[in-house]
């Protein structure tokens, strides 16, 4: 009995060993709302010393996902919509991702769609004649462009189309005149660079009535009532704008004890995540583990479990 004890213990200290020395990458974008976040999480996990998690930045959330699937990364993040549609292979993704497990829903994720207050646009109906970002087909960018044109009763018809390969491009062509609208994330770094290089900007608003719609294009997604505010960018008289979780993912064959750690750096670094930029203000930790109908990793499971989380 002793000696099966020793042993035991030997290989839980073999495991814990493997996970200390590991160094992963977490797939994100550059620049916006996506890469703050990627990198307060690495941040926060490479502090704690068990693992070292860098952020592997690529163009577009569509170029890591098959990279995490194929086990070429470790980690990804993404809304839940566009990790839907990653997974089931529809929508924003041409080819399922069966391979990804969730490993965390992180906060909701509240975006809208912003105009210039001097541009005289109220409403999404007033984007008709317009220049309007053009995403590549199926990106996540041109499923929200598509949601608020419709939310207008509109479609890329209606408008000027001016194309934008990624959210970058995108803020330029706001600030060069060339469109009229853009996405931006409540409270992100971008919102606060259009208001120094444009004024003041504001969201549009969506509507109840703009709800089925907007279901049927971004699974998850849920109206989000934002009241007038002097500190952040946009809001100036309050806004209905929209919001969906944000999830933190993995490859299926990452070390249940490296998942582990991860979760268990974000559970216990919560004060320092959400000190770290106004898009962490929603993040509760005792969410972390909150239901979806996607798989979650077993050491995601584990560590909820160990954390008396549901």
């Amino acid at each position: 009995m002793f000696k099966s004890i020793l042993i035991s213990s030997a290989l839980v200290l073999t495991s814990i060993a493997a996970a200390s020395a590991q160094t992963v990458g977490i797939g994100t974008t550059q620049g916006g709302a996506t890469n703050q976040l990627a990198t307060a999480i690495a941040n926060e996990v490479s502090a704690d010393g068990e693992i070292q998690m860098r952020p592997q930045i690529v163009a577009n959330t569509s170029q890591y996902i098959p990279l995490v699937n194929a086990g070429q990364l470790e980690f990804g993040v993404a809304n839940f919509p566009q990790t839907w549609y990653a997974v089931k292979g529809e929508g924003m993704s041409s080819e399922p991702n069966p391979n990804l497990r969730m490993v965390a829903t992180l906060f909701p994720f509240v975006a809208g769609l912003v105009v210039t207050e001097e541009s005289g646009i109220d409403s999404f109906a007033d984007l008709k004649g317009k220049g309007v970002p053009r995403f590549p087909d199926d990106s996540l960018g041109e499923f929200v462009i598509r949601m608020g044109l419709q939310a207008g009763g509109l479609t890329y018809d209606d408008v000027t189309e001016v194309p934008v390969a990624n959210f970058p491009r995108m803020y330029e062509a706001l600030k060069q005149g060339q469109t009229a609208i853009s996405i931006s994330a409540l409270g992100a770094r971008p919102t606060y660079d259009l208001e120094a290089s444009l004024g003041d900007i504001k969201f549009l608003s969506f509507t109840e009535e703009n709800l089925p719609g907007m279901e049927q294009l971004m699974p998850g997604i849920f109206l989000y009532e934002v009241e007038a505010s002097d500190d952040l960018p946009g809001i100036d008289e309050g806004a209905t704008i929209f919001a969906y979780d944000y999830m933190l993912w993995a490859n299926k064959d990452v070390d249940d004890a490296v998942v582990s750690s991860v979760f268990k750096s974000i559970y216990d670094n919560s004060d320092a995540l959400i000190a770290s930029s106004p898009i962490w203000s929603d993040f509760k930790r005792d969410e972390m583990c909150k239901n979806s109908d996607l798989e979650y990793h077993p050491g995601a499971l584990a560590a909820c479990k160990d954390l008396g989380l549901n």
